[in-house]
């Protein structure tokens, strides 16, 4: 795990209730936004962020982000590291909670770089 080579990715996707100003997906989903991060919110109800569109799915944006952020329940958590595998993506970030073992072997099982146990804010 090398949080350096997380922290080099400018595209970011943050999985989560992202809507909801409450929730740490919104607070992450903002603070990668003003440390100059490209941040699109994947948000499973698809309810817009501050006016900014949401998307349901990884498959729906516009481009494909360099690195996925997870700040969802890890019983939802498979649905979105299989996207994440169709789409590439090499690197995922569990947030402290939204980590299973299941999900850390499947995605490193795909090839992918994981760090789990960290979060972001405090990282970056």
């Amino acid at each position: 795990m090398n949080i350096n080579e997380f922290k080099e990715k400018k595209i970011w996707a943050v999985v989560g209730s992202v809507s909801n100003k409450e929730k740490f997906a919104y607070k992450i989903y903002n603070f990668l936004k003003n440390k100059g991060y490209r941040v699109y919110a994947v948000d499973p109800k698809g309810l817009d962020v501050d006016g900014e569109k949401s998307y349901k799915s990884l498959l729906d944006l516009p481009e494909v982000p360099e690195a996925v952020d997870m700040v969802i329940n890890p019983a939802l958590g498979g649905t979105y590291v299989d996207e994440a595998n169709k789409l590439n993506i090499k690197y995922i970030w569990f947030q402290p909670g939204a980590e299973s073992q299941e999900l850390i072997e499947k995605s490193k099982g795909f090839g992918m770089e994981v760090v789990y146990g960290h979060c972001v804010m405090k990282e970056f």
